[in-house]
């Protein structure tokens, strides 16, 4: 059974996409995370792979640089819809 997020966003204020854009973005640390660790990188993420939680897709690592981003205030949690 796939792992469900803690969360579920609000698709008013920001995506999956957008939040992990905005995390990659601000975030050195986490983007070398990502790339060294797991080898995906900005472009590698779309609409679809976030919220795939099969193998191949990115839906666990989106949510883990999600609570991370949340982690070092580069995203606002009034931005998610706990």
């Amino acid at each position: 059974m796939a792992r469900r997020p803690l969360w579920i966003l609000d698709f008013r204020t920001m995506d999956k996409l957008e939040a992990v854009q905005k995390t990659l973005r601000f975030s050195n640390s986490i983007r070398e995370w990502c790339e060294k660790e797991h080898s995906v990188y900005f472009d590698d993420f779309d609409s679809e792979n976030v919220d795939n939680y099969e193998p191949g897709g990115y839906g666990d690592l989106t949510d883990a640089i999600i609570e991370d981003g949340l982690a070092e205030n580069i995203l606002d949690e009034e931005d998610l819809e706990v």
